[in-house]
């Protein structure tokens, strides 16, 4: 299950038209700092763009919807590093999966 935790609004980078996204946490997961060597907890978040407005998406916050945060690989890219002059090499993002492929309209 995946918590509905905020409604944010993007920009389209083609048309600069508005949009509304939905703001998803995973469940909470025990994850080893590949640096430290240390165990920490930490969750995944994903956006889901909406046709809902940004009322009703508040009125969902807080609320349970059925579905999983799944790794999934793409075009490689690259991400800075906090801190540094340093870029990762990413070729994954993560993405919204149905528990059940019934559970979401086609």
């Amino acid at each position: 299950m995946l918590k509905v935790i905020d409604a944010k609004t993007r920009v389209n980078s083609k048309t600069k038209e508005e949009y509304n996204v939905v703001v998803l946490q995973g469940n909470v997961e025990i994850q080893k700092s590949q640096s430290s060597g240390k165990f920490y907890l930490g969750s995944k978040t994903i956006e889901i763009p909406t046709t809902l407005n940004q009322n009703e998406i508040k009125h969902l916050i807080g609320t349970s919807i059925p579905g999983k945060i799944e790794k999934v690989d793409c075009a490689e890219y690259l991400v800075p590093v906090p801190n540094s002059n340093k870029k990762l090499k990413i070729n994954h993002t993560f993405a919204y999966s149905p528990s059940d492929t019934d559970e979401v309209k086609k």
